[in-house]
């Protein structure tokens, strides 16, 4: 009789959770500390311009923060409709999830999350909607590269945000080609591994042609929409930043969160504060402003995940919940029948027998 292999402990799991959101944070935060040695920015005068702030601009870049999620969740939904019949709202929920657990797993794990739980409610193998959700991490790029034409118009770039621009852009057809290459049929045969043959199935659902046309016309938006929340936030500690000068700031901060930090905390305020003080912005004030702008979007997503898991949590993971603290029981094994021992006789030949004829 074989014994029942033991799960392993989920307490040893959320160590593991915890020490690597740990570790990430302290990447992020001696990268912002980094920064802050490097242009000599005074504890004091910090503190005294984080005092001096006006609220009303914080709060209307918070409600564009939502906006900007549903722009977001836009684009999500237009490249996984191919594979999943997801509603809008469905769409916007579930990316709002995910962003809640990406302010506390390094890495943007609450993408990968995202995958799995959607895996699980839909019966859709996670390798596709791995896949679709690298084409829209590719879309994103490809958005990047179609606002900052249109950014250029409002004001000339920096020679930096030039390079960046073709690395980025070097990058997004690197990948777009490698897409469309295992998208393609030419990587098909006997001998595929399931996972690769189902993550090649996730890049090929969307029609190439359709996907280029949609993704230009809506990737932009979520980039060019944050470069008006940027400016519009930028009152708060009277600073009026050119869309350039916003659209350069969201360009570092978003490169520097390749620091694998938990929420992007201090990574996000390394990247930008160097991108503000490029431009003459006092250094100070440049990192009071990140800081505080970072705030507006983390807050609002990170309470409307809660929410959503708070009453769709049921729904989303299943009854046991998201988080499974204790251990499972082990589910009940039909009633075992007896084996006859070979020194009696059998019960029903025994009753046949005594039966009066």
């Amino acid at each position: 009789m074989s014994e029942a292999v033991p799960d392993p402990d989920p307490r040893q799991g959320l160590r593991r959770f915890w020490f690597r959101a740990l570790v990430g944070l302290c990447a992020g935060l001696a990268a912002a500390a980094g920064v802050a040695a490097y242009l000599g920015i005074s504890q004091r005068e910090l503190i005294a311009t984080i005092h001096g702030v006006a609220v009303e601009p914080l709060l209307l870049a918070a409600a564009g923060g939502l906006i900007l999620m549903g722009l977001q969740a836009l684009r999500w939904w237009l490249v996984m409709r191919p594979l999943l019949a997801l509603t809008y709202g469905q769409a916007y929920r579930a990316l709002m999830v995910g962003f809640a657990f990406n302010v506390l797993l390094p890495a943007r794990g609450g993408d990968l999350l995202r995958v799995q739980y959607l895996g699980r409610r839909t019966g859709v193998s996670r390798a596709k909607l791995l896949g679709t959700e690298i084409v829209d991490f590719w879309s994103d790029k490809w958005g990047w590269v179609a606002a900052f034409p249109l950014v250029c118009l409002l004001g000339s770039p920096p020679a930096w945000l030039f390079r960046a621009l073709l690395l980025i852009a070097a990058a997004v057809l690197g990948v777009g080609a490698l897409l469309a290459l295992m998208g393609s049929g030419l990587w098909r045969g006997p001998r595929t591994p399931a996972f690769l043959a189902n993550l090649r199935d996730g890049f090929a659902v969307n029609h190439w042609k359709r996907l280029l046309a949609v993704e230009t016309l809506v990737a932009p938006l979520p980039w060019l929409w944050e470069t008006f929340v940027i400016a519009l936030a930028g009152h708060a500690l009277g600073l009026d930043l050119s869309p350039m000068q916003a659209f350069a700031a969201l360009t570092a901060f978003n490169v520097a969160t390749a620091v694998p930090s938990p929420g992007n905390a201090g990574s996000f305020e390394a990247g930008g504060t160097l991108a503000l003080a490029a431009f003459g912005v006092p250094k100070e004030t440049a990192l009071a402003f990140i800081f505080l702008y970072h705030l507006t979007q983390i807050v609002p997503g990170f309470v409307g995940g809660v929410l959503v898991l708070a009453v769709e949590g049921q729904h989303i993971f299943g009854r046991e919940g998201l988080f499974r603290l204790r251990r499972p029981e082990l589910p009940l094994d039909p009633p075992v029948v007896p084996e006859p021992d070979p020194g009696q006789a059998h019960p029903t030949r025994q009753c046949t027998s005594t039966n009066p004829a």
